[in-house]
């Protein structure tokens, strides 16, 4: 009993070391198996350490070259701005130096044209000066004169007042054109000296010369009979076809002048 107890005892060790020993194995292939992926896995590794470090240089060394470039062009930049704030302060300089000189040119010129204008205003205003008071001289002979002309026309409308109202108070003397032109065309149509002596006693009879014109014209009292005895037998003159007090007119001129339209209107 004991020995059957013993021999399944042996039994189960002998078969839990198998069973160890199996796992053991299991265990050593499999860890053989991630021992060479390690060792595979550190090689990759190593040779992208290696590929890294590398790169690493060729970058340090680019850095290094950009450092240098950066370097450098921030000298050359700064040498640069140096010159350009040199060209600008000296620029500046010339251009404040340069506004200076325009400024006091145009002041200057300025000055210059101030004075012309003002002798040229002042030589305006003078001439302008003069031209008032020429013209208010000129005004003040006008005004005079318009108040003479006033004057002169009233006193010219009073006389032709007094003249048409003369007129109107004396028809005798009117003396009809017609007759006027007759009488003159028989006296030059006259050949005969005793002719034309004859019209001109006549013409003299409807004028009424004075003495001293008929003297002046060699006529004789026989003459102013003859004339008497040709007014006896004359027809009286017709009297006038225009109102003496409804001429129109503004001065003499006007009234004579529609006076005889008025009269040689058919």
């Amino acid at each position: 009993m004991e020995l059957r107890m013993l021999q399944e005892d042996r039994d189960r060790d002998r078969a839990k070391n198998e069973s160890v020993a199996i796992n053991a194995e299991s265990s050593t292939a499999q860890l053989e198996t991630e021992r060479d992926a390690a060792k595979a896995e550190a090689r990759d590794l190593k040779q992208q350490l290696v590929a890294g470090l590398a790169d690493l240089e060729v970058v340090r060394a680019d850095y290094d070259r950009v450092i240098l470039s950066n370097s450098n062009l921030q000298n050359a930049l700064e040498s640069f701005q140096n010159e350009r704030e040199a060209e600008r302060s000296i620029m500046e300089d010339q251009r404040r130096a340069q506004e200076d000189a325009t400024a006091a040119a145009h002041a200057a010129a300025l000055d210059a044209i101030r004075q012309v204008h003002e002798a040229r205003i002042h030589e305006i205003q003078h001439t302008a000066d003069s031209a008032v008071q020429k013209s208010i001289q000129q005004v003040r002979g006008l005004e005079v004169k318009l108040e003479q002309y006033r004057i002169d026309n009233v006193q010219m409308r009073r006389s032709l007042d007094e003249a048409i109202i003369r007129l109107q108070s004396n028809q005798e003397d009117v003396i009809d054109r017609s007759l006027m032109k007759n009488i003159l065309l028989d006296w030059l149509s006259k050949t005969q000296s005793k002719e034309k002596r004859q019209v001109l006693e006549v013409m003299a009879s409807v004028l009424h010369f004075s003495d001293e014109e008929k003297e002046k014209v060699h006529i004789t009292d026989q003459a102013g009979r003859f004339g008497r005895v040709v007014e006896t037998f004359t027809a009286p003159l017709p009297p006038p076809k225009a109102d003496m007090q409804k001429l129109e007119g503004d001065n003499v001129r006007d009234k004579w002048v529609n006076f005889l339209l008025a009269e040689t209107e058919d």
